[in-house]
């Protein structure tokens, strides 16, 4: 019988680990810069065509390779960061698994020319597929030139699921930025199909992100920024955060870095956005860029492939300490709301000086008192007087009541059980007994229909618009309510065309970066469509006109976060880009938590709610509303 145990060629090998460690061009990039920081390279340019598809060339002024350890590198687990296993819990590297190269070989044809300072030539290595095919000395600066053409050209089934160039080079610009924010002092460039997108020069931190993200912000970035610095036994904090007025819809400005690398920690992200709760609208993001150091000792990043998901030791004694970082630095800033002691109408306080006498406080008391020889009459209150109106059923003008009438009058009270309902959550019914429940938007719709007295609406917290009838009661979220009606009014638009606009006194400029340009570009009409008007003058764009009803928001900022919405979709939403586009503009301009409502206010954003497609959820699958039929208040009660 024929064996079935094999080994597998090193070529097909190499194949499988490329598909945990390339899994697109951005893959490839974030490796080959990553190998030129460890190799002390002080500049690094890349260079892509078609988004990394069929070009990426990166090139370094690092220390080089001799010709020998250029044939080498290419080979499997082959790397100068490991001696021995427990060399992998004092990691001060990028790179240190040896898989990199000889997984991009595996899938790509890969030129690699390389020479150190003291070599007079450089050695230059070609590979087809895992396959060293020429060998041959070459000319060339000190460093490395690592030119990686046709990628996944051997494997086509992986090449024909990459996405579009346009979000292809996003990735590379994600992994671009996240290198550049962890090294100021570098000069980098990316350039793609011959325009430069970025040209980074060394610099600070501070000054690296404004260089990078101040035209994405609208220019307002640099006086947003406020620095954190905080130093513990556990980890040392530092970097900025942003001023709450930054915040938005997206997380483009959101970064994590661990001893010289970026990462993504849901833990730590949480305790960031508890910092800035109540600080920032509901379902906006806060700006931050925070670098931790630790003892490499507690950090273990071998845990992920592309090493972004990293297990600190002591996760839940550092969460307070960066909550704390925050909030001080917001503190600082002003930044959260604080007592304001510099009134005209505060006490004046004399400052004591310490030169001039105190004198001790003079205590009087009556030696001769006795409260044993107090006369009882003087404790003895005017029982007439205390119980005149009581026995005429007054008290305080009201007529009098038994403590069974107010009881009775009190459980009768919708008002007060909405209250309920609202502080104790705990007491609506599981989603089993909601889905027995009769359809609430049918039910408030057949409410609407009769009288006022029939239908009562009344608000909560300023959030929340509470609905009660005959039959049952409903809680409804005023913002996610806005939402759903903003959404298809913007969906029937699409459709139908003639969006109303209004025009701008002043048009206002975009500051846009070279591929935020090409961004817009693509979805220029679908944006024009909505109401927006876009005027394009040589390199600049101008917003002339916005959708009527956007009222105090900022239209460059509004634009630039639908842009973004393409880059970070709604996870939950699976609609096409006009779609998307559609949900985000629908976020930003609809009716914010914490708003008072009028009653017709109120009446006309329940009445639109009910004659849509789809009242009883968000876009993106959230719920608009919680009910609750008498029975259940019966059972809970």
């Amino acid at each position: 019988m024929e064996n079935l145990i094999r080994v597998l060629p090193d070529s097909v090998a190499c194949q499988i680990a490329a598909g945990e460690v390339i899994q697109r061009p951005a893959s490839v990039v974030k490796e080959l810069i990553e190998n030129a920081i460890d190799a002390g390279a002080t500049q690094i340019d890349v260079d892509l065509k078609d988004a990394g598809r069929n070009l990426i060339m990166v090139l370094d002024n690092g220390k080089g390779m001799s010709p020998s350890d250029a044939h080498m590198a290419f080979e499997r687990h082959a790397t100068s960061k490991l001696r021995q296993a427990s060399d992998l819990f004092q990691l001060h590297t990028m790179g240190f698994r040896g898989e990199a190269l000889a997984s991009i070989a595996s899938v790509a044809q890969v030129d690699l020319v390389t020479r150190r300072p003291e070599d007079e030539l450089a050695w230059k290595v070609e590979i087809e597929g895992s396959k060293i095919t020429n060998e041959e000395p070459s000319l060339a600066a000190q460093g490395c030139r690592f030119t990686v053409r046709n990628l996944f050209y051997n494997i086509p089934a992986r090449r024909k699921f990459l996405s579009e160039n346009s979000k292809e080079l996003r990735y590379i610009r994600d992994e671009f930025i996240q290198i550049a924010l962890v090294y100021p002092d570098l000069q980098m460039s990316l350039t793609h199909n011959d325009e430069v997108l970025y040209r980074l020069q060394p610099t600070t931190i501070r000054q690296r992100i404004i260089a990078i993200f101040g035209k994405r912000s609208g220019g307002q970035l640099s006086k947003q920024l406020y620095a954190v610095d905080v130093n513990t036994q556990l980890i040392r904090i530092s970097g900025f955060i942003g001023d709450p007025a930054a915040s938005c819809h997206r997380d483009a400005m959101q970064y994590f870095f661990v001893n010289g690398r970026f990462i993504r920690h849901k833990l730590f992200r949480s305790a960031v956005m508890k910092a800035y709760e109540t600080l920032i609208p509901t379902g906006q993001l806060p700006t931050y860029f925070l670098y931790f150091d630790v003892d490499p000792d507690a950090l273990d990043v071998n845990i992920h492939p592309t090493k972004t998901e990293v297990k600190f030791e002591h996760e839940q004694a550092i969460w307070p300490i960066i909550h704390a970082a925050v909030r001080e630095a917001l503190g600082k800033a002003n930044a959260v709301p604080s007592l304001d002691f510099d009134r005209d109408d505060a006490p004046e306080i004399r400052v004591f000086t310490g030169n001039r006498a105190v004198d001790a406080p003079h205590v009087r008391f009556d030696p001769t008192y006795n409260p044993f020889h107090s006369s009882l009459k003087q404790t003895v209150p005017n029982w007439d007087a205390l119980f005149d109106g009581f026995e005429k059923g007054v008290e305080l003008g009201k007529p009098y009541q038994r403590e069974e009438d107010i009881l009775l009058e009190e459980q009768n009270k919708l008002e007060d059980l909405a209250s309920v309902f609202s502080k104790r959550l705990d007491i609506l019914p599981n989603d089993d007994s909601l889905n027995e429940v009769q359809d609430t938007a049918g039910l408030f719709a057949d409410e609407t229909n009769k009288t006022d007295a029939n239908l009562t609406k009344f608000q909560l917290f300023g959030s929340y618009i509470v609905l009660y009838g005959s039959q049952s009661l409903a809680i409804v979220d005023q913002h996610r309510a806005h939402v759903r009606v903003l959404f298809e009014k913007y969906q029937s638009i699409l459709i139908n065309g003639i969006p109303p606009s209004q025009t701008l006194l002043f048009p206002e400029e975009l500051q846009l970066d070279n591929l935020q340009r090409n961004e817009l570009l693509e979805i220029l009409d679908d944006i024009q469509a909505l109401g927006f008007k876009v005027n394009c003058i040589g390199d600049d764009f101008f917003v002339a006109a916005v959708p009527y009803d956007l009222d105090d928001i900022d239209p460059c900022i509004l634009i630039l976060d639908m842009m973004e919405s393409m880059n970070h979709p709604e996870v939950d939403f699976q609609g096409d880009r006009r779609d998307r586009l559609a949900l985000r503009l629908a976020n930003s301009a609809s009716i914010p938590n914490g708003r008072v409502l009028s009653e017709p206010e109120m009446n006309d954003l329940i009445q639109k709610l009910f004659d849509c497609a789809e009242p009883k959820y968000t876009p993106d699958g959230k719920n608009i509303m919680l009910q609750i039929v008498a029975e259940d208040l019966l059972k809970r009660f």
